[in-house]
C-alpha cells in the first residue's frame, strides 16, 4: 500500500513537472531586468530624442515589461557611449546603444579615438535623416552652373567636419571650389553665420532646414543647391521629406551634362549610406544570447508596426519612418563593406584639408 500511495505521489510529482516546465521555459527573457539605453549626446537634442522615444516603445512592446531607462552619456560625437558600449557594458542585451550615421562613418574611418568596429554592432531600428545644401543671394548662384563661377568666393561655415560631410563632399562631386571657415560651436551657429553674411554655404538637417531655412528661401535670402538624398541599394534618390530639391547625382548632370563617377562620387554614396539611410539608429552587440535578440527584434518590429505608437512619433522622426530587420541589417552591413580605396581617399581628404587624424 506505501510503495503504491509513494508512486502514485511520484507520478503526480512528475506530471506537475511535466506541466510547468514549458510555462517556465515561456518565461520571457527581460521579465525582471532593467534595460539601458546609451545615448551618445546631451539630454534636448534630436537623437536625445530618439532614444527616449525608443526606450518608451521598448517599454511598450518588449516581452516582460523590464524598466527601459536612458543614459546620456555625451562626447566626441557618440564615440565616448560607443567605446563604453563596445568595450565595457554587458553583452547580455541590457544595454543598447542610441547612434548615428555620422558614428557609424567615424568607426568604418578609424577616427583617432574611435575603439568601435563595424561588426561590434547589430543595428534593430533606425530612422533615416536628409540633409539639404543651400546658398546665400550675395554668392551669385542664379542656378546650378553658376556654381563653378560665383559672383564671389564660397565659404562653407563648419562646426566639425563628419557634420558637414554632406555639403563638403557634395560640392567636391561638383567640382566647386570653396573655402571652410571652422571652429563654429554647432549647426544652428553656421545656419545663422549665413544669415548673417560671415558665410555664403551652408548644409541643415532636412527637418531644421524645412522649419528654418525655408523662410530664408522664401524671402528670397537664400536658395537651395542640392538635398543629400539617399541610397536605394547603389542609386542615389531624392529625400522624400525634400521631394522638390534635386539631390547631387541630378545637379552634376545638369553642370556637366552626364552621370557622377571617381573617388568622391564613391566617397559621397558611402557618406549617405552611413549618415543618411542610417541617421539615428538603435543597436546592441551581435552576440548577445539568442533568447534577447529575438526578443529585441519582436519588439521593434511590433514598434514599427504599433500605428498609435508611430502616430506618436511623428514629431521625433520629422518626416521619415522606420527601419528593421533585412533592409536595415543590408545597409549597415554595406556601410561596414566600404572599400578600402574609398575610406583612404576619405582619410586622405579629412586629413589634407581638415587635420582629422586616424588610427
Amino acid at each position: 500500500m506505501q510503495i503504491s500511495r509513494l508512486a502514485r505521489s511520484l507520478a503526480a510529482g512528475l506530471c506537475l513537472a511535466v506541466a510547468s516546465a514549458p510555462a517556465m521555459a515561456q518565461t520571457p527573457y527581460f521579465q525582471g531586468k532593467q534595460v539601458k539605453v546609451l545615448v551618445g549626446f546631451s539630454p534636448g537634442g534630436g537623437t536625445d530624442l530618439f532614444g527616449r522615444l525608443i526606450a518608451d516603445g521598448l517599454a511598450k512592446h518588449l516581452a516582460g515589461k523590464p524598466s527601459v531607462l536612458v543614459q546620456n552619456m555625451p562626447g566626441a560625437g557618440s564615440v565616448v557611449a560607443s567605446n563604453f558600449f563596445s568595450g565595457r557594458a554587458p553583452r547580455d542585451g541590457t544595454v543598447l546603444l542610441i547612434g548615428t550615421g555620422q558614428l557609424l562613418l567615424r568607426i568604418v574611418l578609424g577616427l583617432d579615438g574611435a575603439k568601435s568596429k563595424a561588426n561590434d554592432l547589430e543595428p534593430l531600428i533606425a530612422s533615416p535623416m536628409g540633409r539639404v545644401a543651400y546658398v546665400r543671394n550675395t554668392a551669385g548662384v542664379p542656378n546650378a552652373k553658376a556654381l563653378l563661377a560665383p559672383g564671389e568666393p564660397l565659404i562653407v561655415g563648419v562646426p566639425e567636419v563628419i557634420a558637414t560631410l554632406d555639403t563638403v563632399l557634395g560640392l567636391k562631386v561638383l567640382d566647386v571650389k570653396f573655402r571652410a571657415v571652422m571652429g563654429y560651436p554647432g549647426k544652428n551657429d553656421t545656419r545663422m553665420a549665413l544669415e548673417r553674411g560671415e558665410v555664403n554655404v551652408d548644409g541643415q538637417a532636412t527637418p531644421v532646414y524645412n522649419s528654418s531655412v525655408s523662410p530664408m528661401i522664401r524671402s528670397g535670402l537664400a536658395a537651395p543647391i542640392f538635398a543629400q538624398g539617399l541610397m536605394e541599394g547603389d542609386m542615389l534618390v531624392r529625400d522624400p521629406a525634400a521631394p522638390d530639391i534635386p539631390t547631387v547625382a541630378e545637379v552634376y548632370k545638369d553642370i556637366h551634362g552626364k552621370p557622377p563617377e571617381g573617388p568622391a562620387w564613391e566617397a559621397y554614396k558611402a557618406s549617405v549610406r552611413a549618415f543618411g539611410n542610417a541617421g539615428k539608429i538603435l543597436m546592441t552587440h551581435p552576440d548577445i544570447p539568442p533568447a534577447a535578440m529575438s526578443a529585441l527584434n519582436d519588439a521593434v518590429e511590433a514598434m514599427a508596426k504599433d500605428e498609435a505608437f508611430v502616430r506618436s512619433a511623428e514629431a521625433v522622426l520629422e518626416g521619415y519612418s522606420f527601419q528593421t530587420g533585412k533592409p536595415l541589417r543590408e545597409g549597415v552591413s554595406a556601410i561596414g563593406r566600404t572599400d578600402a580605396a574609398t575610406v583612404a581617399w576619405l582619410q586622405n581628404m579629412l586629413s589634407s584639408d581638415f587635420k582629422m587624424k586616424f588610427n
